[in-house]
């Protein structure tokens, strides 16, 4: 379900040219050229597992993520929605579209209550061409698409649902500069579960070895990775994990989970005795 902002019940007032401002595509452009664009830009907001965009419908316009959380998928050939990636408060997507005027090339589903900007294609193409440092932006974008593009690709070609789901936990690892390593604004379960073509109980499971290995640590909504070169081997199928099934809650509180046991790990070699019992 969308509602458009100037309809919806909103508890503070809300700034079009506020909203623009923190865009990063946008960044560093005069206030006038943001004052035009806000006179535009329609603003809308969508529940949590609301569709943006649907792939193959028609439409130009750039959308323009003001705050919450979308997920970029795409039907798999088994009809499953595969899960590309997460866009961020201050991103935007669809520019495929307003470039070539093609269909959408993938759906847009919000993870979270979500407010959207929709800035019309025609403007949108005259700030790529007017402004270099924003083509020089749209250009790296694209770059970076076609490089988890092919990550992606790789995740899903692993034939372990466990090391499919490690692979895209480890992806959203940020590493800070007292070395701690984290998992920011940490997706849902069911989020993770599409982008790893796999069942949410699978997830579950997959979080229950972390936390009994003490790999993770949850802290608010975020990971603390307490082992990393642990998820790294996991994520590259060198290391494996295995699970209880009788617990089966996926909202389980870390502390009741159910042990995990290892198993050998995918290589050649006797295991060894790692950090946290692992054996790598």
């Amino acid at each position: 379900m969308r509602t458009d902002t100037t309809t919806a019940s909103l508890t503070v007032a809300f700034s079009p040219l506020d909203a623009l401002r923190q865009q990063k595509l946008l960044a560093g452009l005069d206030e006038t050229v943001l004052q035009e664009l806000a006179a535009v830009t329609r603003f809308e907001h969508y529940d949590k597992r609301a569709y943006v965009i649907h792939k193959g419908s028609s439409g130009d316009e750039l959308v323009l993520l003001v705050s919450g959380r979308l997920q970029v998928i795409a039907p798999s050939e088994d009809g499953r929605e595969v899960g590309l990636h997460f866009v961020e408060a201050g991103d935007y997507l669809g520019e495929l579209a307003v470039i070539d005027g093609g269909t959408r090339s993938a759906s847009i589903v919000a993870t979270t209550p979500s407010v959207v900007g929709l800035l019309p294609g025609h403007m949108a193409r005259r700030v790529f061409t007017r402004y270099p440092v924003v083509a020089e932006r749209i250009l790296l974008r694209l770059c970076h698409t076609i490089r988890q593009s092919s990550h992606i690709r790789s995740v899903l070609g692993m034939a372990r649902a466990f090391s499919r789901i490690y692979a895209v936990l480890h992806s959203a690892t940020r590493t800070w500069n007292d070395n701690l390593v984290t998992i920011e604004n940490l997706p849902s379960q069911q989020a993770i579960a599409i982008t790893a073509n796999v069942s949410r109980e699978t997830v579950s499971r997959a979080m229950q070895a972390l936390f009994t290995h003490q790999i993770v640590e949850k802290d608010n909504r975020r990971l603390i990775v307490r082992n990393p070169g642990a998820l790294a081997k996991l994520a590259r199928g060198e290391l494996q994990l295995r699970v209880s099934k009788k617990k089966r809650d996926a909202e389980s509180d870390p502390a009741d989970m159910p042990q995990a046991a290892p198993v050998q790990a995918g290589r050649a070699g006797a295991p060894r005795a790692g950090p946290s019992g692992v054996k790598t």
